[in-house]
């Protein structure tokens, strides 16, 4: 069974706020081209928050291959047990530049962010970069063409980025970058952020980035 989603891209998010009368005080949002509020449903208390010398290699969550959808086992597996990668394999033994986007196909991550970090892969790479990941809380299939759309090389060992897909937005949560974008029509997703980390510990964190055509120049810096 063949599986597709149609995104229709291109928008702008302008701020807004609701509150519904008797709500808690955290059952409420703000939406914005540069933030939304976290979700609101679970508690403080059972979320971790990213800074400087943070080892994400103690998450148990796992990240998804971005990839095609394959029509025969003997293209290989659509299964997410079997394209889950640890924090471990990601960031250890290697310094990792993360740029995290709220979707695919949509307005400023495919204008302005992605373009700004493949313009300047071979910078990042001089400076001994290991590898460069676009994360996004979205399916594999989606971040896969999304990359191919915009000609990224994703398919060898001297790729440009590295997409990966958080499908659930399990490790967004866990790390209280979750954002509400219902009012854009996108769910729950991830906040815009970048990070370097160097054998899974981070070295640097910009939150809620509003500049998503300069932020590739801002972390490049922080190498």
């Amino acid at each position: 069974m063949m599986l597709f989603a149609s995104i229709r891209p291109c928008f702008v998010v302008k701020k807004a706020a609701a509150a519904a009368a008797g709500a808690s005080s955290n059952a409420h949002a703000h939406v914005s081209g540069a933030a939304a509020s976290s979700a609101s449903s679970r508690g403080a208390s059972l979320r971790r928050f990213i800074s400087v010398g943070m080892d994400l290699t103690a998450s148990p969550s796992s990240w998804q291959k971005s990839r095609p959808w394959h029509m025969t086992d003997a293209e290989g597996s659509n299964l997410a047990a079997d394209n889950a990668v640890t924090m471990s394999n990601i960031f250890e033994n290697k310094k990792v530049a993360v740029f995290g986007v709220p979707a695919p196909f949509t307005g400023t991550c495919t204008n302005a962010h992605v373009p700004g970090y493949t313009a300047m892969v071979d910078e990042f790479k001089s400076r001994g970069v290991d590898e460069i990941i676009c994360y996004s809380v979205t399916d594999p299939y989606a971040h896969w063409n999304w990359a191919k759309s915009m000609n990224v090389d994703v398919d060898n060992s001297n790729k440009q980025i590295t997409f990966m897909a958080d499908v659930d937005g399990t490790w967004a949560k866990e790390y209280d970058l979750d954002r509400d974008y219902t009012a854009a029509s996108l769910g729950i997703r991830s906040s815009r952020f970048s990070m370097m980390v160097e054998d899974g510990v981070v070295k640097s964190f910009n939150a809620d980035i509003e500049d998503a055509e300069g932020d590739a120049k801002v972390l490049l810096g922080q190498v």
